[in-house]
C-alpha cells in the first residue's frame, strides 16, 4: 500500500469551509501518491513515435544507421479506436413506472438533443483514446460559461495530468472521494477578472509583496496572506509564471458529512428534511412518512491560487457528484495505478526496434581477410579499408608485388538475416496479441478466408477488450446521468413542449402542463416527481451497423416468398442511408397495401372508427332485434285475435225467453272490445315494424357508404403512391441520363 494510502485516512480531516491547514494536507498527499504519470506520459510517446531513446539514437549515429521508425503500435490502437465508433450506442431514458413513459420518452429525445449540441459524442471519444493509450480519460460535465453559446451545458475531454483525486477511493465514478483537484492555468488579467474581490491578494502574490506594505493599516487580510504564503512549503512557480503572464488556479471539490434528519416517504424513497417547507411538517404531523436521523455527504467547491482560498461555496450541481467522469482502462491490484493497452506493448516494440538495427548491422557486415603485404599501404591503410569496405563505392589499391595472389578475401555474412527477419515478424504479432488486437480487426489477415471466420475474429477481439469496453460503457452513462439532471433542473416548474419523431410522425410531449381535473388543478407529466434512469441502447446507431442490417435483410428478402416482401422490403429501406428512406418506405407499404407503424395519434384514430363501425354494428343488431320483437308481438296479438274469434264463434246462442240473454250479450261485448284492442295492437306493430325496417335500412345504407368511403380513400392512397413512386423513378433516371458530347462544328 502506498504512502499516501496508510496517511490520508487519519490525516486529513475535511470540514465545511475547508481550512488552509487541510487543503495543505491534501496537497502534500497528493504529492506522495504514486509517481504513475511519468509511465502514460511514455505510453503516449510511443503512441506518437517518440519510441527512440538517447541511446538508441547515438548507437544507430555510431554504426551509420539511419534512425528507425517502426511505429506499430499507433496502428493497433487506431484499430481499437474505430471499435468504440462502430458501436457506440445512443442514450435513453426509462422509468419503471408505465405512467411516466411519456415523461421518459420526452426526456430521451431532449437528451439526444443536449448530447448533439453539447458534442458530448466527441468529447467522449477523445476520453476513450486518452484511457487506451495512457490508462485514463476525464471529461467534464457542467454548465456553459459563455452565455453566447446556444448550447447551455458543456462536456469537455480534460487532460489527465490536469486532475488529482483521493488516492483512498474505490469507486470507479469516484463517489467515495473526499476530494478532487483540477489545476489549469489561466492569464492574471482573466483570474483578477474572474475574483475583483481579491485583487490585492492577487497582484501582491505576483509581486512578490515587495510594493505594498501589509502592516499599514486596520485590515489584516493582506498580512494573513502575506504570512500564509511564506509558510507554504512550495516555490512560487508552481503557480505563477511571469514569463507566460499566467497563474495557475487550482479548482477543488470536496465532501463532507454532516448529521440530518431524513423523510422516508410510502413509495420507499428517502429526501432530506426541511423545517422550511410546511408540506414537511405537515406530512410528518398527519403520520405519512416516517423520520430518522442520518449522516449524509455534503458537496463544496473552492478556488485556491497557491496557499490562498479565493472562494468557497456549496456544490451548484443539481447532483452529488464530481463534474469530472472519470475514464477507466486497466488499474492495477495493489497500488490502484491506471494504465493502458501501450504499457505491455512497448517491451515488443522496444525489441522490434532493437532487431530492426540488428538486422541493418547484419545486412551491412563485411568479413575481410588480408595478408600483412596484400595493401599498398602508401595509398591506403587498414583503418581506411575498414571504413571504406563497407561502401558500394569503396576503392582499395593492393600491393602489386604481394607474395599471395588470395591474399586479400571480402566476404558478406547474411546467414543470421533470415532468424533476424522471423524474430522481428513475430515480435510484430506479439503486439496485436498483448493487446487482444486480431489481425483481422486491422484488415491485412490471410488467416479467415470466409466473411463469418472474420467476422468471428473481430468479436473474439471485443471480447479480450471487455473490461476496458464495459468501463466506457458506464462512465458514458454516467455521462448521460449528469446530462439528464441539469435539463431536468431547468425544466422545474416550466411548461415545455417536446417534439418525439416516430418514423415520419412528429408527436408532441407536454411537460410540466397544468390541467384541470374535477378534483382541480394537476400538473401532468410533472418531471419533479418523475422516477427515470439512463440507460444506452443495444443497438448501435451508427452507419457501419446500418449496413450490416441492410446486407443481411437484402439477403432476407431475397429468399424470403413474395407476400413476406412486401412486409420487409420497406423496412430494408429504412436500414438504408438514403436521405428520405422513410417516406420512400411509407410509399412501398401504401402500394403495396402493407400497414406500417403507426403513432399513437394515428392509432387513437383508427381505435375511433372502429368504435364508431362497431357503434354502428351494434345500432343495427339492436334494431334487426327489436324488429323481430315487434314481428314476434304481432304474431302473438293475431293468434288472441283469432282466439277470441274462435271462442265467439263457438259460443251458443241463448234460448227464447231464457234468463241468460244479458249474460250472453256481455260476453258478446267483450268479445268484441279484445278483438278491437288485438287489431289496435296488430295496427301498432304494423306501424313500429314499418319504422324498424325503415330505420334498419338507413342503417345498411350508411354502412355501405362509410364502406365505400374507406375502399375511395384508400384507392386514392395506392394512386397517389403508384404516382408518387413513378415520379421518383422517372426523376431518377432523368437526373442518371448521360448528356450526350456536343457535336464539332464544321469548319471551312
Amino acid at each position: 500500500m502506498s504512502k499516501a494510502v496508510k496517511r490520508m485516512g487519519s490525516v486529513v480531516r475535511i470540514t465545511k469551509d475547508i481550512s488552509n491547514d487541510a487543503y495543505d494536507r491534501i496537497c502534500r498527499d497528493i504529492r506522495d501518491q504514486p509517481k504513475w504519470r511519468l509511465d502514460s506520459d511514455k505510453d503516449a510517446d510511443y503512441y506518437d513515435g517518440a519510441q527512440t531513446s538517447i541511446e538508441v539514437i547515438q548507437r544507430l549515429r555510431k554504426a551509420g544507421i539511419p534512425e528507425q521508425d517502426s511505429n506499430l503500435i499507433k496502428p493497433t490502437i487506431n484499430a481499437v479506436l474505430g471499435l468504440e465508433a462502430r458501436s457506440r450506442t445512443d442514450y435513453k431514458v426509462t422509468s419503471d413506472d408505465e405512467a411516466q413513459d411519456e415523461i421518459a420518452q420526452g426526456l430521451s429525445a431532449k437528451l439526444k438533443e443536449i448530447e448533439t449540441e453539447s458534442r458530448a459524442d466527441r468529447a467522449m471519444s477523445d476520453a476513450y483514446s486518452s484511457m487506451m493509450r495512457t490508462g485514463l480519460g476525464w471529461i467534464e460535465v457542467s454548465r456553459e460559461f459563455n452565455p453566447l453559446i446556444s448550447c447551455p451545458y458543456r462536456v469537455r475531454e480534460v487532460h489527465r495530468n490536469e486532475i488529482f483525486w483521493d488516492w483512498t477511493a474505490r469507486e470507479p465514478d469516484l463517489s467515495d472521494a473526499r476530494y478532487l483537484r483540477r489545476d489549469k492555468w489561466v492569464d492574471r488579467e482573466q483570474a483578477l477578472a474572474m475574483f475583483p474581490d481579491d485583487f490585492d491578494i492577487i497582484e501582491n502574490s505576483w509581486n512578490g509583496w515587495n510594493t505594498v506594505d501589509i502592516y499599514d493599516g486596520d485590515d489584516t487580510r493582506l498580512a494573513r496572506a502575506y504570512e500564509t504564503e511564506q509558510t507554504w512549503g512550495r516555490h512560487r512557480e508552481d503557480w505563477l509564471n511571469h514569463e507566460a503572464g499566467m497563474v495557475r488556479l487550482s479548482e477543488l471539490w470536496y465532501r463532507f458529512h454532516e448529521n440530518t434528519y431524513v423523510m422516508y416517504l410510502p413509495d420507499g424513497r428517502a429526501i432530506e428534511y426541511n423545517e422550511e417547507n410546511p408540506y414537511h411538517a405537515q406530512a410528518i404531523a398527519q403520520g405519512l412518512v416516517q423520520v430518522q436521523k442520518a449522516m449524509i455527504p455534503r458537496m463544496r467547491c473552492s478556488i485556491w491560487l497557491g496557499p490562498h482560498k479565493l472562494d468557497d461555496i456549496p456544490s451548484p450541481l443539481p447532483h452529488s457528484n464530481f463534474p469530472y467522469i472519470p475514464f477507466w482502462c486497466f488499474r492495477k491490484d495493489r497500488s490502484r495505478v491506471p494504465y493502458g493497452l501501450i504499457r505491455d506493448m512497448r517491451g515488443p516494440q522496444d525489441q522490434i526496434i532493437d532487431l530492426d538495427i540488428l538486422l541493418y548491422e547484419v545486412l551491412n557486415s563485411v568479413k575481410v581477410e588480408v595478408d600483412n603485404d596484400a595493401l599498398d599501404l602508401n595509398q591506403n591503410t587498414y583503418q581506411e579499408l575498414a571504413r571504406n569496405v563497407s561502401s558500394l563505392r569503396s576503392i582499395t589499391v593492393l600491393n602489386s608485388a604481394r607474395r599471395n595472389a588470395n591474399g586479400f578475401k571480402v566476404t558478406r555474412e547474411h546467414a543470421l538475416a533470415a532468424q533476424v527477419f522471423q524474430l522481428v515478424q513475430e515480435r510484430k504479432k506479439r503486439i496485436e496479441e498483448v493487446g487482444g488486437v486480431y489481425r483481422a480487426m486491422l484488415g491485412n489477415s490471410d488467416d479467415a478466408k470466409s466473411g463469418v471466420a472474420i467476422n468471428n475474429l473481430v468479436e473474439q477481439g471485443s471480447t479480450v477488450l471487455a473490461e476496458p469496453n464495459d468501463n466506457f460503457r458506464y462512465a458514458r452513462r454516467l455521462c448521460g446521468q449528469q446530462l439528464l439532471a441539469f435539463a431536468t433542473a431547468d425544466m422545474i416548474g416550466k411548461p415545455t413542449q417536446i417534439s418525439v419523431k416516430q418514423g415520419t410522425k412528429q408527436k408532441v410531449i407536454y411537460i410540466n402542463r397544468e390541467v384541470m381535473t374535477p378534483q382541480g388543478p394537476v400538473v401532468e407529466n410533472d418531471v419533479a416527481v418523475a422516477q427515470v434512469k439512463v440507460v444506452l441502447e443495444d443497438i448501435p446507431a451508427t452507419p457501419t451497423f446500418r449496413a450490416q442490417q441492410f446486407d443481411a435483410f437484402s439477403r432476407m428478402i431475397q429468399a424470403a416468398p413474395p407476400q413476406y416482401q412486401a412486409v420487409l422490403y420497406p423496412a430494408m429501406l429504412e436500414l438504408s442511408d438514403l436521405p428520405n428512406r422513410h417516406e420512400y418506405a411509407d410509399l412501398c407499404r401504401k402500394v403495396g397495401g402493407v400497414q406500417g407503424p403507426s403513432t399513437p395519434e394515428e392509432a387513437q384514430q383508427q381505435a375511433m372508427q372502429e368504435q364508431q363501425a362497431q357503434a354502428l354494428q351494434q345500432a343495427a343488431i339492436q334494431l334487426e332485434l327489436e324488429l323481430k320483437q315487434a314481428v314476434v308481438a304481432k304474431t302473438q296479438a293475431e293468434a288472441q285475435r283469432a282466439a277470441a274469434q274462435a271462442q265467439q264463434a263457438a259460443m251458443p246462442p241463448p234460448a227464447e225467453g231464457g234468463g241468460d240473454e244479458q249474460q250472453y250479450a256481455m260476453v258478446k261485448l267483450q268479445a268484441m272490445q279484445q278483438e278491437l284492442r288485438s287489431l289496435q295492437d296488430i295496427q301498432k306493430l304494423n306501424e313500429q315494424i314499418s319504422e324498424l325496417q325503415l330505420r334498419l335500412a338507413d342503417k345498411s345504407q350508411e354502412n355501405a357508404l362509410k364502406s365505400r368511403d374507406l375502399d375511395i380513400k384508400e384507392q386514392a392512397l395506392h394512386v397517389d403512391a403508384a404516382d408518387k413512386a413513378e415520379k421518383h423513378v422517372l426523376g431518377h433516371i432523368a437526373a442518371n441520363k448521360p448528356v450526350p458530347a456536343p457535336k464539332a462544328k464544321a469548319t471551312a
